[in-house]
């Protein structure tokens, strides 16, 4: 904090301060907290009934007083008994008007006995893992020949071919793939005019479609974390390398590839976080059998109304995301630190 307000003064400290505070406590902490409290209670409906069983059994006492007060108009004791019981009753309404809460795990066992839901979370965290793989493979060449190979002229030019289509909406780029793909789509037509194939592929029956959607949705954020590492790498070592006969191989396995672990774990932890929890590109191009976990949070949310049950799905996904997190980290041997430069 010191070294903050020696280089910045005090107002832009402080402001600085105040700002990461803010946003750590309302956009991070608070909405969390608030996911974590709900993800563990449910209105208790048994709490419920008991309300209204014992309404039931005051307002009949209530109304045996009553017939008792119209033979005896004058006992007090029978008005002030009725008063008392009026009230309760007025208040056990009011309360049974309000959903009593009772925590409990029960959103959670429901999530991993339900059969369909766990086989729903199992496929997403598979397949964006198999996304993250992808990626993967197709953007280490790019990044590398981007970073060592292509001269100024051609760097541009695959900039701009990779950063362009990025300037039109996600959903009209997963439309076009919709358009892509589809039974009559450019994809099959061109695969029957070249005999690779005699009946048009159905993509939509299965999860090719919305894994080929994906890859594309979020390939830049798997080229650019590498890319931006291999920048940096010494030529030299490389040159040095080849000087004393080592492979293409050898570099990459020995040399290139370590290197560019910090940028590798980034790009991996982005692609598959972001993966793991979009909901459009599923919605359009998974078809009937590509049901996103996403998908089913939402329909707790706002189809079912059951925000507790989704905030425990929400809260499954975002822990399963920590130690994906971690996982990365640990598996290639990367710190916090290197992932910030």
């Amino acid at each position: 904090m010191s070294k903050l307000f020696k280089r910045y003064g005090k107002g832009i400290g402080i402001y600085v301060l105040f700002s990461v505070f803010m946003w750590l406590s309302v956009f991070i902490i608070f909405p969390q907290v608030l996911m974590i409290e709900y993800s563990f209670w449910k209105y208790d409906d048994k709490a419920q009934e008991k309300i209204w069983e014992k309404t039931d059994e005051l307002d009949a006492k209530r109304f045996d007083l009553e017939k008792k007060l119209k033979t005896n108009p004058d006992n007090s004791e029978i008005k002030k008994e009725i008063e008392v019981l009026s009230k309760e009753i007025n208040r056990l309404d009011i309360l049974s008007q309000e959903p009593q809460k009772v925590y409990t795990t029960q959103n959670y066992e429901y999530l991993f006995g339900n059969t369909l839901h766990r086989n729903v979370f199992l496929k997403t965290i598979w397949s964006s893992v198999l996304v993250t793989i992808l990626a993967l493979i197709i953007c280490y060449p790019i990044a590398y020949y981007l970073a060592h190979v292509a001269n100024k002229k051609g760097k541009l030019l695959i900039f701009l071919g990779l950063i362009i289509p990025y300037w039109v909406d996600e959903l009209l780029r997963t439309f076009a793939w919709f358009m892509i793909l589809s039974y009559n789509g450019i994809i099959n037509n061109l695969f029957i005019s070249l005999g690779i194939i005699d009946q048009p592929i159905e993509f939509f029956q299965n999860n090719s479609a919305a894994l080929i959607g994906m890859v594309y949705a979020y390939i830049l954020f798997m080229l650019f974390p590498i890319y931006n590492t291999l920048e940096s790498l010494d030529k030299n070592q490389i040159l040095a390398a080849r000087d004393l006969g080592a492979s293409w191989i050898s570099i990459h396995k020995k040399i290139i590839i370590p290197y560019a672990k910090p940028g590798i774990a980034v790009g991996a932890i982005f692609v598959f976080m972001m993966t793991a929890g979009t909901y459009a590109v599923p919605s359009i191009l998974g078809g009937t059998s590509g049901i996103w976990f996403t998908q089913v949070i939402y329909s707790w949310f706002f189809d079912g109304g059951n925000w507790n049950q989704g905030s425990a799905y929400g809260l499954a996904l975002l822990v399963l995301c920590i130690i994906f997190i971690m996982l990365m980290l640990k598996l290639f041997k990367v710190k916090l630190e290197d992932m910030a430069k």
